[in-house]
Order: C-alpha cells, then sequence, then structure tokens
C-alpha cells in the first residue's frame, strides 16, 4: 500500500468500515510512514475535538433575532419579509473568532492528560485490536504457557519489556503474545484463556506516574477494563462476562 491508498482508505479505517485484509494493510503501512502517521493522529484529534459535546451550543435568542426580523407590511398590505443587513466585516471576524477558539481547545486537548472521551476512544482501537487479532488468525506471535518464555521473546522487539504473568491456577491460563499497534505505538499483547474465551492483555508504559482504579467499558458484547500500575498501561479485552474480567483484573493489579 503506498501513501495515497492510505490517505483514500484512512477516514474508513478509523470507522472500523474496512475489512480484515485492507485494515491490516493501512495499520501496517502507517506504523513505518513518518507521513502517514501524523495524518492518522490529525484525524483522531479531529474527530475528538468535534465529538466533545462542550463545544455544542444553542443560539441565544438575542443572536437569533438580529439574523432573522419579523415579516413587516408593504404600503399595499400583504407581508414582506425584512432582512437583516450584518455588517461586512462581522462575518469575517465571526469566522477569525471561531477558528481562533477551535485552535485553542485542539492545543488544549493535544497538550491535557487523557481523558474519558480518550479512555473511549482507546477503548474502541482494543476492541478493534482484538477482533483483528482473532478474525486474522494472527492470535499469538511466541505460542507459549510459560511465562518465562513469553517475557523474554518481547527483549529487542520493544523499548520496554512487558510484566508477564500466568493466572492458570486461577482459571485464566496465559497461552502467549504478540506484538500489536494501538494508539500510535507498539504494544505489547498478552494473551489469555478463560474457558473458552480469549482476552488480550494490552500493556505499555504509561504517562501517568501513579496508579490508577480500573475504568470499565463496553461494547458490541465485548467488556474492556483499564488500570494503571508500575508505570504501565493495562487494557483488557475479551467476550468473557464483566464479573471474570474484573476477577482477571484484580489478579494483575495483585501482582504489584
Amino acid at each position: 500500500m503506498n501513501c495515497q491508498e492510505c490517505h483514500d482508505f484512512i477516514d474508513a479505517y478509523l470507522d472500523n468500515e474496512l475489512d480484515v485484509a485492507s485494515a491490516i494493510a493501512v495499520k501496517q503501512h502507517i506504523r513505518g510512514c513518518s507521513q502517514c502517521e501524523p495524518l492518522l493522529e490529525s484525524r483522531k484529534a479531529l474527530r475528538t475535538l468535534l465529538g466533545n459535546p462542550q463545544l455544542r451550543f444553542e443560539v441565544p435568542d438575542a443572536l437569533r433575532k438580529r439574523l432573522v426580523l419579523p415579516a413587516a407590511t408593504s404600503a399595499t398590505g400583504r407581508p414582506s419579509v425584512r432582512r437583516s443587513v450584518i455588517p461586512w466585516f462581522s462575518a469575517p471576524l465571526a469566522l477569525a473568532a471561531a477558528l481562533a477558539f477551535m485552535l485553542g481547545v485542539f492545543l488544549f486537548y493535544q497538550r491535557a492528560p487523557l481523558n474519558r472521551s480518550g479512555d473511549n476512544s482507546l477503548a474502541k482501537e482494543v476492541i478493534s485490536s482484538h477482533v483483528r487479532s482473532l478474525l486474522a488468525t494472527h492470535l499469538l506471535d511466541v505460542p507459549s504457557t510459560d511465562q518465562h518464555t513469553v517475557k523474554p521473546w518481547f527483549n529487542g522487539k520493544l523499548k520496554f519489556s512487558p510484566p508477564v504473568q500466568d493466572f492458570a491456577d486461577r482459571g485464566f491460563r496465559l497461552i502467549g503474545g504478540r506484538l500489536d499497534y494501538i494508539n500510535s505505538r507498539d504494544v505489547a499483547a498478552l494473551v489469555f484463556q478463560r474457558n473458552k474465551h480469549i482476552i488480550n492483555l494490552f500493556v505499555w508504559p504509561s504517562e501517568s506516574s501513579t496508579a490508577e482504579a480500573t475504568h470499565s467499558f463496553a461494547k458490541d458484547g465485548y467488556n474492556v477494563l483499564h488500570w494503571v500500575r508500575d508505570g504501565f498501561d493495562f487494557w483488557a479485552v475479551s467476550d468473557v462476562s464483566a464479573a471474570d474480567l474484573k476477577a482477571f483484573a484484580d489478579l494483575e493489579m495483585k501482582q504489584a
């Protein structure tokens, strides 16, 4: 895939409208392209900004009256429409003010810590990666139930060493790991099995220096949990019940 094809597909990629093969091709291209990766980030930031409910507002009555005036009666006794005349300089000034406001809000969101809307966006992304790992038969790069085999496999492939645990004795069996790409970065994906269900646990270094309790999300039959500990972000996603996923997260958090 070249850059032009990636540009054509990038909006459909963000909306999860591509077939699995095309989505993987876009993701692989963006990984190694210094031009398309910033484009993807700018599209994500714009979507987050436009989806912010704080940017939506009702038109004040005073402004509405300036734009549309009540009908007047002509000399013939018939109603005629009176149009308000806005000074020629009002539109450019209003446009400039609106652009300045949007730019300010955009920069604020770029610099602000991850908020709940950002968490929702990431939750959708980890669900998409979870589904693709099952559909594309690329669930495991290192199939192993031994945590001492899985953990060293990531050495040299990532800039960090993810914590790896096995909870087979508690009903959550480690079956391996793989490399994945989430939030514009390479991440570790640790794969567990609960009965016949798969749990993907995505791990990467956190921007937060303090531990955070779990935040839960649910979409399209999938449950997602996010927490922070020991300098890492953890995102667990599966179609297991919310109670089972919470039990899994509790086991992980006790490893601190």
